[in-house]
């Protein structure tokens, strides 16, 4: 026994050394882990991811969303790192506020209409109870006087939620204004930022973590932009469903409907869940079922035709695992995991796949631009990979690697380069003809 098991440990150490990408990926996500439970670990020990971690991240996302406008401004216009940055966050400022007052200014026209609809589902709702609940009047009448005594005996305790609620609100929006601080700056200074940090690192690293980072930078700077996008034509293909319909409150319900399709999964659905209960409160069921359908159709045609028109292969992360992740992370950090993770593996995966040599973006070293350059050029004239069309014909591209080495090894046909010069010392000639004939 103990023969045996000295072997499938050699064996299993012999797989382990032969394979070094595989142990890398292993040491990767074993890293990952390390990281994000670390983290976790930091932030219930104290506010750092809502007080410095989540500002900064919200930055980096910002920058690589409005890098395009930046450098139009700085290389096209000529303008000023510095002047071009903040023109560019005043103009995105102004578009987003200026579509949050449209916004606010029809939700404050319309609050009567929410009242009287709210008042008429409570209504209904208590005569649905009583016709239907074996309930009386007078029992669901003391209900709700029981709850209106709750209401006035906790009023010191609402309030202190609600203050709690007003300084978290003041946190969120020191937390916005260090965000934009820092969005400034890594966008007026960014390389500047990047070349400090590496600087202290040490020399061997420089180089490659200054080319991976370029190409991480590629999977983010494309994942901001198209998700941008898409979160417009989601905005706009539910808000023009809403209006078709007749619904009130449409430009409110693009707004909400644009900032929350940011957020991955989470978003779409609470989105298209607000839009049709705002349907089926203020028009009924059909009206509510349609506004249903489009929302549907509008998903899916952003999923399924849109995104992978728009991301291609430079951000190639797969729907299971975003979905995993994206649970796992609103699990551990709220909707702000949800906000974060999908770009952040993708980027990661980037870095990885250049520092394991298989470049998702080879035409960066060869004087491409991680700022100009679009990401299929980046990408070069890569192949494909496309799915077998029947399941189980799939095999990994090292596998296949390795099939062809051995084939070509195996092929007597092949010409030895060192035949010509004679059999090596020790090897009879006619025994290594022999042996080609055998195999």
């Amino acid at each position: 026994m103990g023969r045996v098991s000295s072997t499938v440990t050699h064996r299993q150490r012999h797989f382990f050394d032969q394979h070094p990408g595989l142990r890398a990926v292993l040491v990767a996500c074993a890293l990952i882990v390390l990281v994000g439970w670390t983290v976790r670990t930091l932030a219930e020990a104290g506010a750092l991811v809502s007080s410095i971690l989540v500002p900064t991240m919200l930055s980096i996302l910002f920058a690589g969303l409005l890098m395009p406008l930046q450098v139009l401004l700085n290389h096209t216009l000529r303008l000023p790192r510095s002047v071009a940055a903040g023109l560019t966050l005043l103009l995105s400022l102004g578009a987003v506020g200026g579509l949050l007052w449209v916004a606010g200014a029809q939700l404050a026209a319309g609050l009567e209409d929410i009242v009287t609809v709210f008042q008429g589902q409570l209504e209904a709702l208590r005569s649905w109870a009583l016709q239907t609940l074996p309930i009386g009047r007078d029992q669901l009448n003391a209900a709700i006087s029981q709850a209106q005594a709750w209401l006035a005996s906790n009023q010191a305790s609402l309030a202190q939620g609600a203050l709690g609620a007003g300084v978290t609100a003041a946190g969120v929006m020191v937390s916005g204004v260090l965000a934009l601080v820092a969005t400034f700056f890594f966008l007026a200074q960014g390389d500047r930022i990047a070349s400090g940090l590496l600087a202290l690192l040490p020399k061997d690293w420089r180089r490659t973590l200054w080319e991976a980072g370029r190409r991480g930078w590629v999977t983010l700077g494309t994942y901001c932009r198209t998700q941008l996008v898409v979160a417009a034509v989601d905005a706009l293909g539910i808000g023009l469903g809403a209006f078709l319909l007749g619904l009130p409150f449409v430009i409110p319900v693009i707004a909400i409907t644009f900032v929350l399709c940011f957020i991955p999964f989470v978003g779409a659905i609470v989105s298209g869940a607000l839009v049709v209960a705002i349907a089926l409160a203020f028009d009924g069921l059909t009206p509510a079922l349609i506004m249903l359908a489009i929302v549907i159709a509008v998903q899916q045609i952003e999923s399924n035709v849109l995104s992978p028109l728009l991301m291609g292969k430079a951000v190639d992360v797969h729907p299971l695992l975003i979905l995993l992740s994206v649970a796992g992370a609103t699990y551990i950090f709220g909707l702000v995991g949800a906000l974060f993770m999908v770009p952040v593996i993708a980027t990661i995966k980037s870095i990885l796949l250049y520092l394991h040599g298989a470049d998702p973006f080879p035409v960066l070293d060869s004087g491409g631009s991680a700022l100009t350059d679009s990401p299929r050029r980046l990408m070069g004239d890569r192949q494909e990979i496309r799915n077998p069309p029947r399941i189980g014909e799939a095999s990994p591209a090292w596998l296949e690697d390795e099939i062809e080495a051995d084939a070509a090894a195996a092929d007597p046909n092949v010409t030895d380069a060192g035949a010509m010069d004679g059999p090596e010392d020790g090897v009879d000639p006619d025994a290594a003809t022999g042996d080609a004939e055998r195999r």
